[in-house]
């Protein structure tokens, strides 16, 4: 969430979006929300925009909504990976399919039990590494 606000708002801004910082806490918070996202509210005003003519605008928010897309997929299983012990692709898996499985639960929740999971694997092995010498 902090670093889709810290996105939005350096973007909003760079585009010249009045007040941008109050909306990016806004987007910020509505992209708690599992199904609807960042992109509940960003692909909607910039269609909008382009239907109203404003192509430069929309245009401009699309792009915006884009490099926040991309910037989220690389970096946040690394966060996640970092903060669980995991390799990065193995958290990227887990969000995935525990997002499509049970939503924000699961979005969470696989990462956690996959870490759970490798501990106890490394504990076991290191137990019997040990009762073998």
């Amino acid at each position: 969430m902090t670093l889709t606000f810290v996105e939005l708002s350096i973007g909003l801004s760079l585009i010249g979006i009045d007040h941008s910082v109050l909306i990016a806490l806004a987007i910020s918070i509505f992209d708690i929300l599992p199904v609807l996202g960042t992109g509940g509210i960003m692909i909607p005003w910039s269609l909008i925009c382009l239907i109203q003519g404003n192509f430069i605008l929309g245009i401009e928010l699309i792009l915006v909504y884009v490099i926040i897309t991309v910037i989220r997929n690389i970096v946040e299983p690394k966060i996640v990976g970092a903060e669980l012990g995991i390799h990065p692709v193995a958290t990227l898996m887990a969000m995935l399919v525990g997002g499509q499985l049970f939503g924000i639960i699961g979005l969470f929740g696989f990462p956690i039990l996959l870490s759970f999971i490798l501990f106890k694997t490394e504990k076991n092995k290191n137990e019997k590494t040990k009762s073998i010498e």
